[in-house]
């Protein structure tokens, strides 16, 4: 049994995954006005009292941005705190992740992730000529792209942008459930959001 975090998408959210599939999910706010910080202890306790999973729980992940700066900082402290104390198994899911599971059906220049946050922070993802991965934080989700890229997969609303290309809709926990067999879960490991600020990652 393992623990998914999704603090990239705008509404966090718990999943609780047995045998491959979802047999819980909660989200931690329902509204803006909420705080992440102040709900995720107690919506976690309400979870572990909902399904006796802490006994059986052998390994977590969690999705590592780019995204809003506070909901990567808040889920990253309390799953490392969850990780350490109980020696789990851990796995990041990020963007370049997703690129990398869609390149089994496409060319590495012809898709591009787009990641809509929290507070209304908007992500571009792609990767340069080297297959190197690039992240642009947009001011607005409008934007020309390179003539290569035919299709955007996005979490939450689609690129506005001056190109004719082809929007797909993905989740974090479907891609997470899609692509388990590859993941890697590792021991003592430290938890490494994707803080991006002037297009630059911030470590």
């Amino acid at each position: 049994m393992f623990l998914f975090l999704d603090v990239v998408s705008p509404i966090p959210e718990f999943f609780i995954i047995e045998d491959n599939k979802v047999i819980l999910k909660r989200k931690i706010i329902s509204k803006d006005s909420e705080k992440l910080s102040d709900n995720i202890f107690p919506v976690y306790i309400n979870l572990t009292k909902d399904v006796n999973f802490p006994k059986n729980l052998k390994k977590i992940a969690i999705t590592t941005g780019p995204g809003s700066y506070t909901s990567l900082r808040v889920g990253a402290a309390f799953l490392a705190g969850l990780r350490i104390s109980k020696d789990l198994l851990f796995c990041p899911i990020s963007a370049e992740d997703i690129l990398k599971f869609k390149l089994q059906n496409f060319k590495f220049n012809e898709i591009a992730v787009f990641i809509s946050s929290a507070n209304n922070q908007n992500f571009l993802c792609t990767l340069d000529n080297n297959k190197n991965i690039e992240y642009v934080k947009l001011e607005n989700s409008k934007l020309y792209l390179n003539r290569t890229i035919t299709t955007v997969f996005y979490n939450n609303k689609k690129l506005e942008c001056d190109n004719d290309i082809n929007h797909i809709s993905f989740s974090f926990i479907d891609e997470l459930l899609l692509n388990y067999c590859d993941l890697n879960f590792v021991k003592k490991t430290s938890i490494k959001p994707i803080y991006i600020s002037n297009n630059n990652i911030l470590n």
